[in-house]
C-alpha cells in the first residue's frame, strides 16, 4: 500500500516527465493490485487526470486512458461527478480531436488505439452519469463521434460499438434526447 501511495505522488509531483509516468504505469498496471490495497480511488483518479492535462506522449496517454477506463468502470455517477470537477472529458475530447487529425502511419504509437481506450473511458464516466453526459454534449462529444466515424470507419471497424458507446449513453438522458 504504502508504495502505491508513492507512486501516486510522484506521478502527481512529476507528470511532466514521460519517462517517469511510464515506469510508474509498469507498477501500477495491475488494477487486481490496486482494488488489493484498498486504494482510494479519489487520490489515484485525480493523479491520472492530472497526468492526462500534461502528456502529449502517445503511450502515457494509452495509459491513462486504461486506468481511468478501468477505475471508472461500474463507480456510482456520485464518484463520476467528483472526478469531473477536473475536466477530464473536455481533456479527453481536445485528445481525440488531435488524433483524429493524425495519419496513423507516421506515428511510433497507433493513435487509433489510444483513441479506442479514449473513447471507452468516455463511454465508462457517461454511463448512469447524466451530468457527464452534458458536459461530453457540451464540449462537442457528439460532432467528435461523428467526425472519428467519417474519418476512421473502414480501419476503426471493431471499435466502433466504443465509439458510440458514450453516444448511446447520451440518448439514454431524457434532457439531451432533443438535442
Amino acid at each position: 500500500r504504502k508504495a502505491i501511495w508513492t507512486l501516486v505522488d510522484i506521478m502527481s509531483r512529476h507528470h511532466k516527465y514521460d519517462g517517469l509516468l511510464r515506469n510508474c504505469f509498469r507498477c501500477l498496471y495491475s488494477k487486481e493490485l490496486v482494488e488489493h490495497t484498498g486504494f482510494v480511488l479519489t487520490k489515484f483518479a485525480t493523479a491520472l487526470v492530472s497526468v492526462l492535462h500534461s502528456t502529449s506522449c502517445l503511450k502515457i496517454l494509452l495509459g491513462v486512458f486504461y486506468k481511468l477506463s478501468s477505475l471508472m468502470w461500474r463507480q456510482p455517477a456520485s464518484k463520476k461527478i467528483q472526478l469531473s470537477e477536473m475536466k477530464p472529458i473536455e481533456k479527453t475530447l481536445d485528445i481525440l480531436r488531435y488524433l483524429n487529425n493524425l495519419d496513423p502511419l507516421g506515428q511510433q504509437q497507433n493513435p487509433l488505439k489510444v483513441m479506442e481506450v479514449g473513447w471507452s473511458f468516455l463511454c465508462n464516466i457517461t454511463a448512469h452519469c447524466p451530468e457527464c453526459c452534458i458536459q461530453f454534449c457540451e464540449s462537442g462529444g457528439v460532432e467528435i463521434v461523428l467526425a472519428c466515424y467519417q474519418s476512421h470507419r473502414e480501419t476503426f471497424a471493431e471499435a466502433l460499438p466504443i465509439l458510440f458507446g458514450a453516444f448511446g449513453n447520451v440518448v439514454e438522458v431524457d434532457d439531451l434526447q432533443s438535442r
